[in-house]
């Protein structure tokens, strides 16, 4: 018997199915433990992404960058080049530092024409503008300080690309007065704008009268009332001192005429009313709130009558009294606006109601507190509707026209200060805070 050569046959051999299984599972095990590795070293990474994809409000500034890689852009300002990287490319991660002054012209250059190009700013991580526009202009900023800015730009060859960036604005103080000449009893506002940081502000006037300095937004806001006493057709001297530089700004106040009116008033009234008590009560409850002043503007557009459809008279404000025949050393500070008793008095605009009492002299009284120093006064109501402390909107009604305290029939005393000064609230009205026409 011939004995077979299994050496020389040829035959094909079938792999075995258990060792194809066995390699595929080693492979999936190989790509687990592959993505467990992964996951571990990266895990903050990923959290961190995943937290940005999930919170990114829109008005917050944007911190997922994705582009591609080895792209640049160019942000002229005024002739000076600042090379920008894309962020997630081959750069040092460097965010350049891009200095614009008063009147700079900031243009974006692009390689290639963008099928599209959005550029924002940040302020304090807030958003300050969005523009497809290559050309920002230094009038779109607002005011001094480190703009975070990201470009965000989309090309068919390199898709979509963002570059981040900072805008360091210094702007040169600018000041603003809102009139060279005025009337007495008017309040005149100056607005100094882009005063760095580190540079003092000061202001000095003959007008006798001290003023604050308040903080609004980029601008140092300074509230000067002319008073019925100062002298009328007169200049008057503004000086600022900014940083070590002085500036000096004329104010004429005119020559306004006020009437004299003649009033009776029944002399027991008088008497009540007007005494060493009342004096005294004046100089406990009113003089401590007159220097009071909020750091914040509360005051919305312009100021409305309290008393609507109320009498009033445009010279009733700053007018010389005769009571009883005998001449007064005071002025009419305010408007007698006349109304039925009962009618609603309103908030003339938003504030911090300081007082809310009865007073002997000026009877149901509220005085409202605007912020930078600016008062309202209401007196003689019939009854309150607020208290000392709330809070009140233009237009709330804080009580009821009256005839309570030195009064000779129905009406509001309705009156406007700063601090001590009272000026002319039918300028309020009519035309509203100069230069702070808040809405």
């Amino acid at each position: 018997m011939k004995q077979h050569d299994y050496g020389s046959s040829s035959r094909k051999i079938n792999k075995s199915p258990q060792k194809d299984s066995s390699k595929k599972l080693a492979a999936i095990l190989l790509i687990i433990i592959f993505y467990v590795l992964f996951c571990l070293i990266y895990r903050d990474k990923i959290s961190d992404l995943l937290g940005e994809l999930i919170d990114n409000p829109e008005d917050k500034i944007k911190n997922i960058f994705v582009s591609a890689p080895d792209t640049t852009l160019t942000i002229d300002v005024d002739g000076r080049k600042y090379r920008v990287e894309a962020a997630g490319g081959d750069s040092s991660g460097s965010i350049p530092i891009i200095k614009a002054g008063k009147n700079a012209i900031i243009r974006i250059i692009t390689k290639e024409q963008p099928e599209a190009i959005n550029t924002e700013l940040y302020l304090n991580d807030v958003r300050v503008l969005s523009t497809s526009n290559t050309v920002i202009q230094a009038n779109d900023l607002r005011g001094d300080g480190e703009y975070k800015g990201v470009c965000e730009i989309t090309c068919g060859k390199t898709g979509t690309s963002v570059y981040p960036f900072t805008i360091a604005a210094d702007f040169p103080a600018t000041v603003s007065v809102s009139a060279s000449e005025t009337d007495p009893g008017e309040l005149v506002v100056i607005c100094v704008e882009n005063l760095n940081h580190d540079e003092k502000l000061e202001v000095e006037t003959d007008l006798d009268f001290t003023p604050n300095i308040y903080k609004y937004g980029n601008k140092n806001i300074i509230m000067l009332p002319v008073s019925y006493y100062n002298e009328p057709d007169r200049v008057y001297q503004i000086k600022l001192i900014m940083g070590d530089e002085e500036y000096s700004y004329a104010l004429r106040v005119n020559d306004k005429e006020f009437i004299t009116q003649y009033m009776t008033i029944d002399a027991n009234v008088a008497a009540s009313t007007r005494n060493e008590k009342s004096a005294e009560e004046i100089k406990e409850k009113i003089h401590p709130l007159r220097p009071l002043s909020d750091p914040e503007p509360w005051w919305q557009d312009k100021f409305i009558l309290p008393v609507e459809g109320g009498r009033v008279s445009e010279t009733d404000f700053g007018k010389k009294r005769h009571v009883n025949n005998s001449p007064t050393s005071y002025r009419h500070n305010g408007l007698d606006i006349g109304h039925d008793k009962g009618t609603p008095v309103m908030a003339s605009n938003n504030g911090r109601v300081l007082l809310a009492d009865f007073l002997i002299e000026t009877g149901n009284t509220v005085i409202i507190e605007h912020g930078f120093g600016l008062k309202t006064w209401y007196y003689h109501m019939d009854e309150l509707r607020v208290e000392t402390g709330d809070w009140v909107k233009k237009g709330d009604i804080i009580g009821t026209v009256g005839s309570t305290g030195f009064s000779t029939g129905p009406h509001l005393h309705f009156a406007a200060s700063v601090n001590s000064v009272y000026i002319n609230p039918l300028t309020l009205i009519n035309e509203g805070v100069p230069l702070l026409l808040l809405e």
